[in-house]
């Protein structure tokens, strides 16, 4: 987030349009070209929550989107980066990456730049000499990329429809199959006459179309508690009319299966969909692969039930190989803050000396609407805060350059929010607040926001655990085991690692506690932001909240 992050915040804004056009603000206006057109209101849809604009205006003023025309890898790339918040993640580089750096065809002055530059850190598309970012993309590789995307979030959908039979797909790699079975399962993409029609130049308004269902599958994601092996002998929490996805490693071959007691309580929990999904194509194909078990379970009324099953074989009297069991509360009320929705607040102006892009996010969908409106306002006075912060040494700076005959450089804020956890009433989440005053570049600082939505409560590292829990422990060793692969990449001495602090910075995001030290705090500024990840697994016999 150094150089590039008022590049990447612009293309967070998504704009589609052709190189020099006026980047517009979101708008419930229509175009002058889809009046009639299949994906009309999608296209509508889709420019209000500003993922997509027009490309210009015609002879008369009006606007047009061109519906029909093709999108390009860089325009798809764009538009990626900003519905999945693609960012550098817990990578931590010795010098800052460029798009170049990955595509020699990818120029890091292009308006596209950073938008390739996240897509290749995060493995959207494929690593090569080229990436051809004027090149039209096909439904394929957008197939590809779509997947992509859903696995860098590390948001798991599980598949439990069979695979497609499309007439036109004989003959691709088992990873193009696969990616092709992940949108059509999902409802992402889907194929018409059995042909899914992979080399299919896309068009902007089917670009649209895929951005609206990923929307759709994301939300759905948000009322669907996921869960696995890992939630063994443990609780899990949900409201009625919620559901959860049990999926456990099986094998049919071997003639083990997972079997369904019949002792929980169906007044509370109904038993929906169950399947076995056998794993997707491999080449080569690896005979007796074990796939995965799943089944769905939805609340129905208040109280709590225990669900268990055995793997075994059926035919034989013996213990079961495996048994699995997890306890289930539904809560007497529907618990809104298990499914909170987020969207973003721009705070944007420009002068000669100052710009300002901040994007302040806004939580909606809690029970305590005082707890809500104190949890945004926090937000809201965070990043006033900064900006004045910003601009309080801008009129010194602007009279220096003045008086040393300098042209100076305008100041800028900016920021940009990741959310790491929102489950079981417990939101972590971070804002990045980048200031640039001058200087040789700007500085980042990362500030986590770790709160109890029940109460609004910001909770310490500390509070996570229990009284007399050595979790200083376990975590600096962790911390100090990481640093060890890579000593030269951090200080020694005092100015080094010496231990984690009762104020430490930390957020939790995929099952991980992330305990992370500002620029120059542990490292040089080339190192960005040093992240440690620690599983939660290690953690839990001290933990106090269910995270």
């Amino acid at each position: 987030m150094k150089k590039n992050f008022l590049a990447l915040i612009l293309c967070g804004l998504l704009i589609i349009a052709t190189p020099g056009e006026t980047l517009a603000a979101p708008t419930q206006q229509g175009f002058s070209d889809i009046q009639g057109h299949w994906a009309e209101q999608v296209i509508l849809d889709i420019s209000a929550q500003g993922l997509m604009q027009g490309i210009g205006t015609d002879e008369q003023g009006l606007r047009i989107f061109a519906p029909d025309m093709p999108v390009t890898c860089a325009q798809t790339a764009a538009v990626l980066v900003s519905l999945f918040k693609l960012d550098y993640g817990s990578k931590v580089f010795i010098k800052q990456p460029l798009a170049s750096s990955y595509y020699s065809d990818v120029e890091d002055q292009s308006w596209y730049a950073s938008a390739v530059l996240m897509c290749a850190l995060n493995e959207i598309f494929p690593i090569g000499d080229s990436f051809y970012p004027d090149q039209s993309i096909s439904r394929l590789e957008m197939a590809q990329a779509v997947k992509n995307s859903f696995n860098a979030k590390g948001i798991s959908i599980p598949m439990i429809m069979s695979m497609p039979v499309f007439n036109d797909i004989e003959g691709l790699s088992s990873s193009d199959v696969n990616a092709i079975a992940f949108v059509n399962n999902t409802g992402i993409m889907k194929g018409e006459n059995q042909l899914f029609r992979p080399s299919e130049l896309m068009s902007r308004a089917e670009l649209a179309q895929i951005l609206k269902n990923c929307l759709q599958v994301l939300q759905r994601q948000g009322n669907v508690k996921q869960i696995d092996e890992s939630y063994n002998g443990k609780e899990v929490s949900i409201s009625p009319d919620q559901t959860i996805t049990l999926s456990l490693a099986s094998n049919a071959s071997t003639g083990y299966q997972w079997t369904l007691t019949e002792t929980y309580d169906q007044n509370l929990v109904k038993l929906g969909a169950t399947s076995y999904q056998e794993p997707l194509q491999t080449t080569p194909a690896l005979v007796g692969q074990g796939g995965r078990t799943y089944w769905q379970f939805t609340g129905l009324k208040a109280g709590t039930t225990q669900i268990k099953l055995i793997y075994a074989r059926p035919w034989e009297s013996v213990q079961p190989a495996q048994t699995f069991t997890v306890k289930i509360t539904v809560a007497s009320a529907p618990v809104p803050e298990q499914n909170p929705t987020f969207t973003i607040r721009t705070i944007k102006s420009e002068t000669t000396n100052m710009i300002v892009d901040m994007e302040v996010p806004v939580i909606a969908g809690l029970g305590d609407a005082a707890v809500q409106s104190a949890i945004n306002s926090q937000w809201e006075k965070d990043a006033d805060a900064f900006v004045q912060e910003v601009k309080s040494g801008l009129d010194e700076y602007v009279q220096s350059s003045k008086d040393n005959g300098a042209p100076g450089n305008p100041f800028g804020a900016y920021s940009q929010y990741t959310i790491g956890n929102h489950e079981n009433g417990f939101l972590s989440m971070y804002i990045d607040y980048y200031q640039y005053t001058g200087g040789a570049h700007g500085i980042t600082n990362r500030k986590a926001y770790n709160i109890d939505l029940k109460t609004g409560k910001t909770l310490a590292l500390s509070a996570l655990f229990q009284d007399g829990f050595d979790y200083p422990a376990t975590v600096n060793q962790a911390i100090h085991k990481q640093i060890d692969t890579a000593p030269d990449n951090y200080f020694s001495g005092e100015s080094g690692f010496n231990g984690i602090t009762a104020d430490q910075d930390y957020y939790i995001q995929n099952d991980n506690l992330v305990v992370y030290f500002q620029e120059y705090q542990i490292a040089p500024y080339a190192a960005g932001f040093p992240e440690f990840k620690i599983p939660l697994n290690q953690l839990r016999d001290g933990m106090v909240i269910n995270i």
